[in-house]
């Protein structure tokens, strides 16, 4: 009878020890389901500055404009792929540089002078780690590669476009005439240069 009972309880105590390295083994087991962060472009918070230049010394003017329309923004894995197929307008009308009468002017003998450009369209693509912006002006559509920086959900986007590949030498001659005297350095030249710089903040939810 004690060898019985020796070995019931030997059984007994191997089934507890089995039943517990299941239980470990169980919890021990990663689960395979894993979250993956999401990017996708935001007219919230971002913004697009630009900067004109005049003088031969090539001084700067810069504006901004205070409307951006996202119109399609895909999901994404990382920040600079977000970007790309992102589709946008930016109505002509946002146009602001801190000067009422330098803006009118802008909007009437720059704009004003071009095809279709109530609007300002284009669309992002990217090759690589390359971010390109397809840029439509004046009916003219031009690819114009981007620098850009990431800082956690913000992307900083440069780069610069010559007025004079959109077909827009009549815009750019109107504006330099109405711009002559002001565009008129120290050295007695009125100068009015036809790249403008593109510093965009672009946020990304």
């Amino acid at each position: 009878m004690k060898k019985l009972f020796i070995a019931i309880s030997t059984c007994a105590m191997l089934v507890n020890v089995s039943c517990k390295k299941k239980e470990e083994n169980k919890t021990s087991i990663p689960t395979e389901k894993t979250l993956t962060e999401s990017y996708q472009v935001s007219s919230t918070g971002s913004r697009v500055d630009w900067t004109g230049y005049k003088f031969t010394e090539k001084k700067g003017v810069t504006g901004t404009f205070k409307t951006i329309t996202i119109l399609n923004a895909p999901k994404a894995t990382s920040a600079v792929d977000a970007f790309n197929g992102v589709d946008f307008t930016i109505p002509v009308s946002s146009l602001d540089s801190k000067n009422e009468i330098r803006d009118s002017k802008l909007k009437s003998l720059f704009f004003g002078m071009m095809e279709n450009t109530t609007l300002l369209s284009g669309s992002f693509v990217t090759e690589g780690k390359q971010i390109f912006l397809n840029l439509t002006m004046n009916n003219t559509t031009k690819k114009i590669p981007l620098s850009h920086t990431v800082a956690g959900r913000n992307v900083r986007l440069q780069g610069k476009l010559n007025i004079t590949d959109f077909d827009a030498i009549k815009a750019f001659n109107s504006i330099h005439k109405a711009c002559e005297v002001l565009h008129t350095g120290t050295d007695g030249v009125s100068k009015t240069w036809d790249e403008v710089g593109i510093d965009a903040l672009v946020n990304l939810k």
